[in-house]
């Protein structure tokens, strides 16, 4: 037997069962860490589990900012829809409201996409080619950023990678079903349009290489996936939209902050040279690339089309906006899936000897996993990734303030989802050009309690600035305050 096949058998029959159980044991622990603190909720996580709340206690499919008030522009509002929403009600259901229950909603998700993202990679590439995936992804910490927060990012690439699954089966029924959990992906969140469009390309890339068009699979794959999407329009649409309204929503999907594009292209550019996460990416997706450039692209297959033209749209999507990083949060975690046989057939190409591409290929995964390693260990407790505070806040106010108070929450949506109390008004900026609320202060209707920021610095209540001296602080925690309306 050679050296190589020697390494090759070590590796089959001692390696692969310890990486396996160090995954799934690292991902369980990571997975339980801080619950349910980690991360704690953040104004978009507050959104969506104040519309699962509102449905399931109102019947209202939106989010409450007052007794008896809803915000009716639902299009600008909800961007993680029903293919999360409905499971995280459906857990409020049973088992009563709360973070712990929304959390557990998206611990199952984060599993399923794992097991998914396994299977799909051994499908394509084999075992060793899934091991070193399953590896690279419980050990990114953003992973547990993202995922384990009720966003959209996680449950919708669990629904692309189940069609993904399924896709290359003729069978009619198979390709209706892809087609729906295709539809599920899309809408689950607005970035997922971009999907459309890639399963379009993938779907005309397959027909141009069968010299054949398949009319009744493609009938079926999109009419699958208008099943979802129609209860989308259904969920977020008034009974009679107006053209203005479409093109608004529509418009707030495609730039939902409105900024400057010029500007924001060429400094979110500049960033995959010099920040860590964009280079991270990078090296990732320029592997594959790479690799895909020296076969002359002869090797691409239908779902790497379709994850390739993805990747690529999202990343001009993320060049427009602000700079946040989970807008290419999704493809950095696809990039994880094509990776590894993209850098074993880099490998492979330079060191013709067996032997010495197990070893180069082992010590490059080390490296890499080891890089991931201590950014978990050297960033797990800051305040991004575990912050008790919030809840130990809406505790505090619980005990504080008589049930039948009323409450005005500015700008906290997490906040005002963890309070008790029946009487929460809310004051909502979801974009520097979209603000939401029952103006209680212009109204001089004034509530009992303010929940907010430093007065002179929060952009709601500086615009009340002769009312400050109405207020008196009763508690701060972090950078939130308790403000009660003085007797006098």
């Amino acid at each position: 037997m050679s050296a190589g096949n020697r390494v090759a058998e070590i590796f089959r029959d001692k390696i692969k069962p310890i990486v396996l159980c160090l995954s799934i044991g690292l991902f369980l622990i990571l997975l339980a860490y801080g619950f349910p603190d980690s991360p704690s909720p953040w104004f978009d996580e507050g959104i969506n589990l104040g519309v699962a709340r509102s449905w399931v206690e109102h019947r209202v499919y939106s989010m409450r900012i007052g007794p008896n008030e809803f915000v009716e522009e639902r299009a600008s509002l909800i961007t993680t829809n029903y293919p999360l929403l409905f499971f995280v009600a459906v857990a409020f259901k049973i088992f009563g409201v709360g973070l712990g229950q929304a959390k557990a909603v998206l611990f199952i998700f984060l599993a399923l996409f794992l097991l998914l993202a396994y299977q799909l990679s051994k499908k394509m590439y084999g075992q060793n080619a899934a091991l070193t995936t399953l590896a690279l992804l419980v050990t990114f910490l953003p992973l547990y950023g993202n995922g384990k927060s009720a966003l959209g990012e996680i449950p919708g690439l669990t629904y692309f990678l189940g069609g993904l699954l399924l896709l290359g089966n003729n069978k009619g029924w198979r390709v209706f079903a892809t087609g729906i959990l295709f539809g599920l992906a899309v809408a689950t969140k607005p970035i997922y349009f971009l999907l459309f469009v890639g399963i379009v390309i993938g779907e005309w890339f397959t027909n141009i290489r069968g010299k054949k068009i398949d009319y009744k699979h493609l009938g079926l794959l999109f009419g699958g996936m208008a099943i979802p999407l129609c209860v989308w329009l259904y969920t977020l649409f008034p009974e009679k939209p107006t053209f203005s309204y479409l093109v608004k929503s529509f418009g707030s999907y495609s730039n939902p902050y409105e900024t400057k594009v010029d500007s924001a292209f060429w400094h979110n550019l500049f960033r995959f040279v010099t920040e860590t996460t964009p280079i991270h990416f990078i090296l990732l997706f320029g592997t594959f690339v790479v690799a895909k450039l020296v076969t002359k692209l002869r090797s691409l297959n239908q779902t790497e089309v379709i994850v390739l033209v993805f990747i690529l749209l999202d990343i001009v999507f993320y060049l427009r906006t602000p700079g946040w990083y989970r807008y290419f949060f999704p493809s950095h975690i696809l990039v994880f899936i094509l990776f590894p046989p993209a850098a074993w057939y880099l490998v492979s190409r330079i060191f013709s000897a067996n032997r010495a591409r197990y070893v180069i290929a082992a010590v490059f995964m080390v490296i890499l996993l080891a890089a991931q390693l201590t950014v978990i260990s050297s960033n797990m407790n800051t305040s991004l990734y575990y912050n008790p505070e919030p809840a130990t806040f809406a505790r505090q106010i619980d005990r504080l303030v008589a049930p039948d108070s009323n409450i005005l929450v500015v700008d906290n949506p997490a906040l005002a989802f963890m309070l008790k109390s029946k009487n929460v008004w809310q004051h909502v900026r979801i974009s520097p050009h979209l603000e939401t609320s029952v103006d209680l202060l212009k109204r001089e209707q004034y509530p009992t309690y303010i929940v907010g920021g430093p007065w002179s610095e929060d952009v709601y209540l500086k615009s009340y600035m002769n009312l400050s001296n109405k207020y008196n602080i009763v508690v701060t925690e972090g950078r939130y305050s308790l403000y009660r309306l003085r007797a006098d």
